[in-house]
């Protein structure tokens, strides 16, 4: 150690013998010097890393702050999303709550019937006397009805149930979990609510097997297939033969679905920026830029699958192809 800061102080050739007290002194000042500075270094150290820590909080608190910003625009895109359902919803649920509501007015005039027979009955009128009021009030034909009426209106209210269940599943915050549901149910039920709403209705090509079950989180796909049908819809706007082609189909242990139009295409320059925030060809007022850039996100980083586009031409049509594969498991 003193050979050392001996070399430190520039006395690194030895101690003479008649080294003097001054050269000691010169020794111990370089000494001091040499150690204040290793204090100022360590000071100056120690700052470094508050800086650092400083920073590596800001840090995590606007990493923070980024991902609760993206999960509202996930939910604002969601609730976009479902307003436009909400016609093709209405009208799904107009009839069974028609059908509902019919049997049970029925129902009322028939309790109105059978309280003023109860009450004769209970009165002790006479046997002919209730018979006859019994034929007037058509009790034998009330009683064969109520019962296909009570299970017309279970069905009814089990049918608004499922729809609701759908609505809420689609509609929930983004904190939800992966389950198991049939992705051919979910496709025909969105492409039933959107081409209701539409203004123009196109022709339908469904090429899907009968059943198809997946693990995944189903609110998620619900919602980027909205945005991939209902973009579908939009570019066939003013086309006069408008056809809607949806397909899926299993590979293995991937599901690949295809949502194509017969719309002008996509302009070869904007392929590459159709999934960027903010883009949009729609006019100003009719799209927010974020239903695709938010589609890919979703299914890029929650439901570990991918999503690309690309224009086809075939027998003199032209078009737009949105391709979407899943894991069939995502576990």
């Amino acid at each position: 150690m003193t050979e050392t800061l001996l070399q430190q102080a520039g006395l690194e050739q030895g101690l003479p013998d008649h080294f003097e007290e001054s050269a000691w002194v010169e020794v111990i000042q370089r000494m001091d010097a040499i150690y204040t500075d290793l204090v100022r270094y360590q000071i100056e150290l120690e700052e470094k890393n508050a800086e650092l820590e400083r920073a590596y909080s800001e840090l995590k608190q606007a990493h923070q702050a980024l991902q609760d910003k993206q999960q509202q625009l996930i939910q604002s895109e969601k609730m976009a999303s479902l307003g436009r359902l909400v016609a093709g919803v209405a009208h799904e649920l107009n009839n069974p709550i028609s059908f509902v509501f019919a049997n049970m007015h029925a129902l009322l005039g028939y309790e109105e019937r059978f309280r003023r027979y109860l009450e004769a009955v209970h009165s002790h009128i006479a046997l002919p006397e209730r018979e006859a009021l019994r034929q007037k009030l058509r009790i034998d034909r009330i009683l064969q009805d109520i019962r296909p009426l009570l299970a017309g209106s279970m069905e009814g209210a089990e049918r608004v149930s499922e729809i609701v269940k759908n609505l809420r599943q689609f509609s929930t915050p983004a904190s939800q979990k992966p389950e198991s549901f049939d992705i051919v149910a979910l496709c025909q039920r969105t492409v039933m609510w959107l081409v209701r709403s539409a203004p123009h209705k196109p022709q339908i090509d469904l090429d899907c097997p009968e059943q198809l079950v997946i693990y995944n989180y189903e609110g998620y796909v619900s919602q980027v297939l909205v945005n991939l049908i209902q973009n579908a819809l939009d570019a066939m706007d003013g086309i006069a033969k408008p056809l809607l082609s949806v397909k899926l189909w299993q590979e293995q242990d991937k599901l690949h679905l295809t949502v194509k139009d017969n719309g002008h295409g996509i302009k070869d320059v904007d392929l590459h920026k159709l999934f960027d925030p903010f883009f949009t060809t729609k006019p100003v007022g009719k799209g927010t830029g974020l239903g695709l850039y938010i589609s890919y996100g979703l299914i890029t980083e929650q439901c570990r699958g991918s999503l690309s586009a690309h224009n086809y031409y075939q027998n003199g049509d032209n078009g737009a192809v949105f391709k979407l594969s899943l894991p069939v498991n995502l576990v």
